[in-house]
């Protein structure tokens, strides 16, 4: 009985967003075959509910907007297609099978063709009867993400939770037989039982969920508002392994305490390192953070130990109550990433997940089947994560064509980024390392920077060290090893069997190695497996000469041959010296060409090597991409 030209249905626990009507009015003028608009709807936190949608079919019980497989697997083809803001760009209008009733805008003019909406439904599923309705009376029913609404789920049904979802039951059932007349009894008999089931399956986990909140004992329980204000900042959840030495550390560091303040929050969780292991945890001595310690999350795998990590994360999450959770390195992510899977089932949320892997551990590390059952394992953390970050191009191509971890289109690109500046400023403390060394001047220091773990393979340098001091006995060298870690007296004994003690320099960690650069005449890497080696970054900065085996993203570093000569066993390239893994000698004929090439050449490679990584390996280009990530998870969570 209105006289306006447009009928608003908003329900009590939404309210419209400025700027709401202006396009929306205009655009059912101009298209009048439109019986409904639907806007675009967010949840209170900002994330975009599935308010467009097609009509439902029996697979909308385990592929719709709520289903337990959706929230496992989000983006699956048999979702995508039943819940259709997933295709949306988040602005051009489109059409679709029918839109929630949380907030309609209808033609009056439809409504006088179509009729009102049926009573026979109570609270749920008259908005699909109605569209259906409209579409079989020739009219468009359209998803209009130009104007937002915010709708606070919960806030009526959840006050008569069991009514509520009697309810909803019940008008499935209604929508069933309204559209649907089976000619079998049978057929009606499997439909009410399977909404009895339903129903039982639901309240069962919703009471799980109640208990869960009620006893959790990290943070205080949340406690929801009607007009929640939309956070300022994006909160990320960082969780790392071990603060360890080496990369992933300093990486993780480096996010931490870089990202821009005013739009972004971070918390970091860690574990316990080994005792054979350098501790970098000193790094956040100079920064206001303070990581969050799990001792239960340790190198060494302990169902229980796990199990309690995965719990306390859990709780984690509960406190924190993050836009984003980051994880990096394997063990972390395996828990983080489960955790975060437990907090978006029980908690409804959406918060996004993303893995950093800085390696991987699917070659070198264990036996074969071993392997291929962590490799299992990451294909199924990948179904429950959002975007996959690798460090180099190389171990893209590893992680979506020889493994196949994750489809290309859900791998990221992001090559670390450094501090670099000690190492490109470091000519200036040449000679101290030789002097608490007690060499000579001229004497040859080749170094090899890194964790005494069996991937670093050190027993090939040593091998390739006592093949070089063969060819050579002419020459002046030391073979120094700075790190420490579970191999040290494996090592010093072999190194003492094979009469090398007196060419061999084993240093322990040293915090500050920049002064190491300095005097290196070579930087030597060994390993079977790589991510991006931080060694050879620092050394590229720091005008070192690399030899290196052609490990994970080693050739990315050293870049593209520069002639066909192979035949000694090594490759000259761009920016290094590459050799096949397990060849000693031909890594020791590397050694012996770069210290004997001509000068000008020698120049030249050190020049392209140092240029590249100012470019392509700088602090600030690392934290403007992960920065750029971060607002395109949350934008696209809130545009669509």
């Amino acid at each position: 009985q209105c006289s306006a030209q447009y009928v608003v249905l908003l329900n009590p626990d939404a309210f419209v967003l400025r700027g709401f009507f202006g396009s929306i009015l205009q655009y059912l003028k101009d298209n009048p075959d439109i019986g409904i608009l639907g806007p675009k709807i967010l949840d209170d936190d900002g994330k975009i509910q599935g308010s467009a949608r097609s009509f439902p079919t029996p697979l909308t019980a385990f592929f719709g907007r709520t289903s337990l497989i959706t929230k496992l697997f989000p983006n699956n083809p048999f979702t995508r297609s039943n819940v259709l803001t997933t295709r949306s760009d988040g602005k051009t209008p489109m059409e679709v099978d029918w839109v929630s009733g949380a907030c309609m805008v209808i033609n009056k003019n439809a409504i006088d063709r179509v009729g009102l909406l049926d009573e026979r439904f109570f609270i749920y599923w008259e908005d699909a009867d109605w569209c259906r309705r409209m579409w079989e009376a020739g009219l468009k029913v359209v998803y209009f993400p130009q104007s937002c609404v915010i709708h606070h789920v919960g806030i009526s049904s959840d006050q008569l939770f069991l009514r509520s979802l009697f309810e909803f039951h019940k008008s499935v059932y209604h929508l069933f037989e309204k559209y649907n007349k089976p000619s079998f009894q049978i057929v009606r008999f499997l439909v009410i039982n399977g909404l009895f089931l339903r129903f039982c399956f639901v309240v069962a986990s919703s009471g799980v969920t109640i208990w869960i909140k009620k006893h959790q004992t990290f943070g205080k329980p949340e406690i929801k508002q009607v007009l929640r204000p939309i956070k300022k900042r994006i909160k990320i959840l960082r969780m790392i392994a071990r603060l360890n030495i080496g990369g992933p550390a300093i990486h993780v560091f480096l996010l931490s305490r870089g990202l821009n303040t005013k739009k972004f929050e971070s918390t970091l969780i860690t574990g316990i390192i080994s005792p054979q292991e350098g501790d970098m945890s000193y790094l956040f001595d100079s920064v206001d953070m303070t990581p969050t310690v799990i001792p239960e999350l340790q190198r060494e795998i302990s169902v229980w130990m796990d199990l309690k990590t995965i719990g306390k994360m859990f709780r984690a999450l509960l406190h924190e109550k993050p836009d984003i959770v980051h994880t990096h390195t394997a063990k972390a992510g395996t828990s983080a990433r489960l955790a975060a899977l437990m907090y978006n089932l029980i908690n409804k949320k959406n918060v996004k997940v993303v893995h950093t892997f800085h390696g991987h551990i699917f070659e070198g590390y264990f036996s074969k089947g071993i392997s291929l059952f962590f490799i299992w394992i990451e294909r199924l953390l990948a179904t429950i994560t959002d975007v996959v970050i690798v460090i180099s191009e190389t171990q893209k191509i590893d992680l979506a064509k020889k493994y196949h971890i994750a489809p290309a289109d859900k791998i990221r690109t992001i090559e670390l980024g450094f501090d670099l500046k000690p190492f490109l400023t470091c000519s200036s403390l040449k000679g101290r390392f030789k002097t608490e060394l007690g060499v000579k001047n001229d004497t040859v220091l080749i170094g090899i920077i890194g964790r005494l773990v069996p991937i670093k393979h050190h027993i090939m340098f040593f091998k390739a060290a006592k093949a070089y001091l063969q060819m050579n006995p002419e020459i002046d060298a030391k073979f120094v090893v700075v790190g420490d870690g579970e191999l040290r007296e494996e090592l010093r004994s072999y190194c003492q069997t094979q009469g090398l003690l007196a060419h061999v320099v084993f240093c322990g960690w040293l915090k500050d190695i920049s002064y190491v650069y300095a005097d290196l005449s070579i930087l030597a890497l060994t390993s079977l497996n790589e991510g991006t080696p931080v060694s050879i970054i620092e050394a590229m900065a720091a005008s070192v000469p690399v030899v290196a085996t052609n490990a994970g993203g080693v050739q990315d570093l050293v870049g593209p041959r520069n002639d066909s000569r192979s035949s000694n066993g090594f490759m000259v390239c761009e920016r290094g010296i590459l050799c096949m893994k397990n060849d000693s000698i031909g890594f020791a004929k590397g050694i012996k060409y770069l210290l004997q090439s001509p000068a000008h050449e020698k120049q030249e490679r050190l020049k392209q090597a140092r240029s590249f990584v100012e470019q392509r390996y700088s602090q600030q280009r690392l934290l403007n991409d992960i920065e750029s990530l971060y607002k395109e998870l949350m934008n696209d969570t809130m545009s669509r």
